[in-house]
């Protein structure tokens, strides 16, 4: 039993899925405890334009089967043509400044409230002036909720979802690691065609466009790619590519790459997607002839994909850092109770010391458990305890501290109070950077430390004297 207990432990399966307008796309990959990654197991499945969630949902629920699925972790990767990208310089490096800097400007990209957007982000450099560049990611939250019912549909609850482009990203890291060079990345997965552009590692820059067989595709093709540079130039201002590299099936590539020869003037590639990855014989026969890309995929699943770039909700995120601490805790207590286990088994000397010493072990586990018990009592005690001796703060207190604690820089308009419900706080200022800097001031202040404190808006506006921002800060009683 113990046995088989580690050697459960030495490798994982995660599956990586996408989903486009005319393939489902599933890879199975192994993961050992050194992180080590082998894919062993594809399948595609060509679809319609036009095919129903039910039936889209089947056809996936066999893919899944098909390749043993086990309630493991899955990946979705989405695709580039159903999210809107923009490169940003934000006026801060702290990671949470910059979740609520991010939700705030989604709405300027795309014409939705925020609570309708969801965003990602990468961070791509920092500016000793403490300002950020970062690659926002934003999507709307119907397609992410689109892809988890289907999954929920097919009992699969542990899954994360990310931009094919850092899929891509990841994959030319693994085959040219370290590479300076600003390049092109091109994946053909007809009818689509992904492009981005990459520097140190770093996604900057990416578009999609389809081509779907046209006589002049080629003259198509170069004009979209040299569209694509002079947007990358005037949107970022970094260095024009210096090579280009051309994923996707082998025909496919290998024409397009000849097509690029002859009308422009750089570099060009067609390295099999999988060149280098560990996979397994059956996996690469697998791939071999189909006619779509799995190249994002594949790239998707040669890291862990980090908690800013995925677009899940943030309260599906919440749940899930929850969950990953209790399996944690778990995997502690298993550790810990497998080396009592193999302990006392060693001292044993025979099958009656052995008895006796699985019936202490099993005592002191009970032992254990019971004082734990004691102790979660005492804990719930002491926070009764707490919640009976924290007071209700007055207005006059909270006024009195608000008064305090408001920089030069705010100018507050309305103060409004409401008795064990909430305060607002509305006012006006010079610096977006204020507004942060005020709500951080309020969550240290001993008369809001009972408040959940978040800024509602806060709107540039033009008066006779210049550019202010108008704001909204609101704290709830918890």
């Amino acid at each position: 039993m113990i046995k088989q207990f580690f050697k459960n432990k030495k490798r994982k399966a995660i599956f990586l899925c996408q989903i486009t307008e005319n393939s489902l796309k599933v890879i199975k990959c192994l993961v050992s405890d050194n992180s080590k990654r082998e894919f062993v197991g594809s399948a595609v499945e060509a679809i319609t334009s036009d095919i129903d969630d039910k039936k889209l949902t089947e056809k996936l629920n066999q893919i899944f089967n098909k390749l043993e699925y086990e309630h493991n972790p899955v990946i979705v990767s989405l695709p580039r043509q159903k999210v809107t990208c923009r490169y940003l310089k934000v006026p801060t490096q702290a990671p949470k400044e910059i979740d609520n800097i991010v939700i705030l400007q989604a709405p300027r990209y795309l014409p939705y409230p925020a609570n309708e957007l969801i965003t990602g982000y990468q961070v791509i450099s920092t500016e000793k002036g403490g300002y950020t560049n970062i690659n926002l990611v934003i999507v709307h939250k119907d397609v992410v909720q689109r892809y988890l019912d289907i999954l929920r549909n097919i009992n699969i609850k542990d899954a994360a979802i990310s931009l094919s482009s850092y899929g891509l990203c990841n994959l030319y890291s693994y085959m040219e690691p370290g590479e300076p060079q600003t390049v092109m990345l091109i994946d053909i997965d007809p009818p689509e065609i992904e492009l981005l552009i990459t520097s140190g590692g770093k996604f900057l820059f990416s578009r999609s466009f389809k081509i779907r067989g046209q006589q002049d595709w080629q003259s198509l093709l170069v004009e979209e790619i040299n569209k694509s540079q002079d947007a990358y130039l005037k949107e970022i201002g970094g260095k024009a590519p210096g090579k280009i590299i051309i994923f996707g099936p082998s025909a496919k590539s290998q024409e397009f790459k000849e097509a690029l020869s002859k009308q422009v003037s750089i570099g060009t590639k067609t390295p099999p997607y999988w060149e280098g990855v560990s996979a397994s014989e059956g996996f690469l026969n697998s791939i071999a002839n189909i006619n779509n890309s799995l190249a994002n995929l594949i790239g998707m699943g040669l890291k862990d994909v980090p908690n800013s770039l995925n677009l899940l909700p943030r309260v599906i995120k919440e749940e899930h850092k929850k969950i990953i601490l209790q399996r944690e805790r778990l995997r502690l207590i298993s550790f810990i109770s497998g080396i009592i286990l193999i302990f006392g088994l060693g001292m044993a000397k025979n099958l009656d010391n052995k008895s006796k010493y699985l019936v202490r072990l099993k005592a002191e586990l009970n032992k254990i458990e019971n004082e734990a018990k004691s102790l979660e009592g005492i804990e719930k005690r002491f926070k009764l305890l707490e919640e009976r001796s924290d007071k209700k703060s007055s207005g006059l207190e909270i006024f009195y501290q608000l008064h305090q604690i408001t920089p030069n820089q705010i100018s507050l308009a309305n103060f409004i109070y409401e008795e064990d419900n909430q305060v607002a706080l509305r006012g006006q200022t010079a610096e977006l950077n204020s507004v942060f800097e005020f709500v951080s001031q309020l969550e240290k202040a001993a008369a809001f430390k009972n408040f959940n404190i978040k800024v509602r808006y806060a709107t540039k506006k033009q008066t006779q004297s210049g550019e202010i921002i108008d704001f909204e800060i609101v704290c709830l009683k918890k």
